[in-house]
């Protein structure tokens, strides 16, 4: 009997130090290289207020970012008080939630290179991704892909009004 007490507990006692040596391999949640922030401009049009979002990308880390021009690196999103707002052709093709009569757009395009410590900025016309006829309280947020981690780096929310 004690013979098989003496086996049991080396057992659990190779069992806990398993254990401990399993959760000292499990690598650290990744951190983003880059950080974002936006920031707005309303412009007057003849065919009414345009909205530009304004999306500055920094680079935390030690080696260059690419950053695509095209949008499979960006996601734009513009909610009502009601939620978010119906999506224009081009915003469906680009996020791939393709309706009838929407076109596949081409997914390619030059590639912004940030150097460590630099930034890029990129601008968009919401009217571009949303409905924005109809006069009210909007806001915004952008999400940018950070290609050496690939996390979805979210910035600042923005409200604005038209």
């Amino acid at each position: 009997m004690t013979r098989f007490c003496a086996l049991a507990i080396f057992l659990m006692m190779l069992a806990v130090e398993g254990a401990l040596d399993a959760q000292t391999t499990i690598p650290a949640r990744q951190t983003a290289s880059i950080s974002a922030s936006l920031s707005l401009r309303v412009d007057k049009a003849p065919t009414g207020p345009k909205p530009w979002a304004i999306v500055t990308v920094k680079n935390l880390g030690n080696q260059d970012v690419s950053l695509g021009t095209v949008m499979r690196d960006y996601r734009v999103h513009v909610e009502g008080d009601k939620g978010e707002l119906p999506k224009t052709s081009y915003h469906r093709s680009v996020r791939g939630e393709f309706q009838p009569g929407d076109k596949y757009l081409a997914d390619g395009g030059p590639v912004d290179s940030v150097p460590p410590g630099g930034s890029n900025i990129h601008k968009f016309d919401l009217t571009y991704f949303y409905d924005l006829k109809a006069p009210g309280k909007y806001t915004v947020y952008i999400e940018v892909l950070d290609e050496l981690t690939n996390i979805w780096v979210r910035t600042n929310i923005v409200k604005f009004t038209i």
